[in-house]
């Protein structure tokens, strides 16, 4: 960037309105972009055939990990149809604080939220497929209502595993889109909401426990402005 700047200077008019184009370009991505910490905790614990309790929690950094910013508790009744297909009722309790000159600005929302769940196998590779209808109120100065639909697909494709996948090292895949559904105008203004894909490396110590570590792109339009963070998740699944 530098250099680019300098060669485009020594041209009189044209190379100066480049200089500031560009420069324009860059420091405006480089405001947008940020870099973020997420320790994702989530867990089933089976009640019996049908029915399962569903719980997360999760907490992230605000940029360059400087301090936690964000807390969500996730909770859910789940009914399994069938080995394949699962349908759940939850709640959800997430908390955002924002640290401005040294004072902290904090923001509430409450979800309830309706899911199906798809399980299946493409060869050796388990894959999910979610849909998910959440109800929000988030607080700050107001209260708001809205509502957004989400559509999750994962893969866990195994590199070094037993015959029946039950223990070794795999690779993770997942992309999820946001879709504000109603009520637009309380949250970004926008129907699109934001998309985040994930790649990771995960190792299975048993059939009931995961844990993997990757990357996200985390792509989120705002009413005025286009965020785009770079994620650190690790992740710890357990079921019971």
């Amino acid at each position: 960037m530098e250099k680019l700047t300098k060669i485009l200077s020594r041209i009189p008019l044209h190379g100066n309105i480049a200089v500031i184009l560009i420069g324009s370009y860059f420091s405006g991505y480089a405001q947008q972009a940020e870099t973020q910490g997420w320790l994702f905790l989530t867990h089933t614990q089976k009640l019996n055939q049908n029915f399962d309790i569903l719980f997360d929690a999760q907490t992230r950094s605000a940029d360059k990990f400087d301090y936690a910013n964000t807390l969500l508790l996730r909770t859910a009744l789940n009914y399994n149809f069938n080995s394949a297909h699962s349908f759940a009722l939850g709640y959800a309790y997430k908390k955002d604080r924002e640290r401005i000159g040294g004072i902290y600005d904090y923001t509430n929302e409450n979800r309830t939220y309706e899911q199906y769940l798809y399980t299946f196998r493409i060869s050796k590779t388990e894959m999910i497929v979610r849909g998910r209808l959440e109800q929000r109120w988030v607080k700050n100065e107001s209260k708001n209502f809205s509502q957004r639909a989400r559509i999750f697909i994962s893969g866990q494709i195994p590199i070094f595993t037993d015959t029946g996948f039950s223990n070794g090292m795999y690779a993770g895949v997942q992309n999820e889109i946001f879709l504000n559904v109603t009520n637009k105008k309380n949250v970004n203004k926008r129907f699109f909401d934001q998309n985040r894909t994930f790649l990771s490396l995960g190792y299975r110590w048993s059939k009931e426990v995961d844990t993997e570590i990757g990357y996200m792109y985390w792509y989120k339009p705002e009413s005025e402005d286009t965020f785009r963070r770079n994620v650190i998740q690790l992740q710890v699944t357990t079921s019971f």
